[in-house]
């Protein structure tokens, strides 16, 4: 199981799209799409669980589209992944299920405490990092590529 799989890298690419782009006009999906190479219908999909999520509003009418509903400053990478996952369990069901019998006398106590560490740490790592640092990673590489003519 990935983690990082296409979904959430589509979304976090539609994401940053949406940052680097002024706030109005909103952005039509089908651009975002070609801009990112996203297939339509999937991107739809997304931007629905965006939107469910309060990550992205849409605009309707001319000039409609897609924005995002709060400052990119205040839009964590985690966010987006819960968003996509519908759960604030981001990689594990450790909270989920029963508690493990302590007194079976195997690991399971043991495994249950790993997964709870790692679904703490996961969560810490992606909600440090805003959809705004992200978008100037990608500012930074588009001026350090354009730099390179040749490439």
């Amino acid at each position: 199981m990935a983690f990082f799989n296409s979904k959430l890298r589509y979304a976090l690419c539609a994401a940053i799209d949406l940052a680097m782009q002024p706030p109005t006009p909103a952005c039509q999906s089908r651009e975002i799409a070609a801009r990112q190479n996203i297939p339509g219908p999937y991107l739809d999909q997304i931007l629905a669980a965006l939107k469910s999520a309060g990550i992205v509003r849409s605009v309707r009418g001319a000039g409609g589209g897609y924005n995002l509903a709060r400052p990119p400053e205040r839009i964590s990478v985690g966010d987006i992944a819960r968003a996509l996952m519908r759960t604030d369990r981001l990689f594990s069901n450790a909270g989920a299920d029963s508690s493990p019998d302590m007194s079976a006398r195997n690991a399971s106590w043991i495994v249950r405490s790993f997964e709870e560490q790692v679904e703490a740490d996961l969560s810490r790592a992606l909600d440090a990092t805003t959809l705004a640092d992200l978008a100037q990673r990608k500012m930074a590489m588009d001026e350090s590529l354009s730099f390179m003519p040749d490439i």
